[in-house]
């Protein structure tokens, strides 16, 4: 194209997107932990990366289970004892985003049997869809802490005959 077209305005920024989202990729491809982060069922690329950088070093967590709190995927709290339905609002807000998205990728869009998949429809049905999927961000959390610490990747499971 001619430096005077006037598609180059729009064209070239979507080179450049194009071209960041490559080395992204290519980051992610280098890491080994976070192709093993990404055999997860919904985690992607920048949800993978994004946890890496966030948590940083999995061992100063006590637990799995701490992770949901350290993301704040945790319930918000009035008073002991009494909790309100919403999550807490304090940490970083993007950990959360892209957990909760990988968990709606799980729920709609993954085609694959997956245990995970199947508690998480079950969970649905019981509390209402936008609850369970905070909480399956906050297991899909936990799982990807435990792929992070022991060095293992994603376990489908088995699906169960009916």
């Amino acid at each position: 194209m001619s430096g005077d077209h006037p598609l180059l305005g729009v064209i070239s920024p979507l080179l450049l997107i194009h071209k960041i989202d490559d080395e992204v990729r290519g980051l992610a491809k280098l890491d080994e932990t976070a192709r093993r982060l990404m055999t997860v069922p919904g985690v992607g690329v920048v949800t993978a990366l994004k946890i890496r950088h966030t948590i940083d070093d999995p061992s100063h967590l006590r637990s799995a289970s701490a992770v949901g709190a350290y993301l704040d995927l945790t319930p918000r709290r009035s008073q002991p004892g009494a909790t309100i339905g919403k999550i807490s609002r304090w940490g970083g807000r993007l950990p959360r985003t892209y957990l909760f998205e990988a968990a709606a990728v799980l729920l709609y869009r993954t085609k694959k049997w997956s245990s995970l998949n199947a508690w998480g429809m079950k969970l649905a049905k019981r509390i209402g869809m936008r609850k369970a999927k905070v909480a399956i961000a906050r297991k899909i959390a936990i799982v990807l802490h435990c792929i992070w610490v022991n060095g293992t990747s994603f376990d489908w499971g088995q699906a169960k005959e009916a």
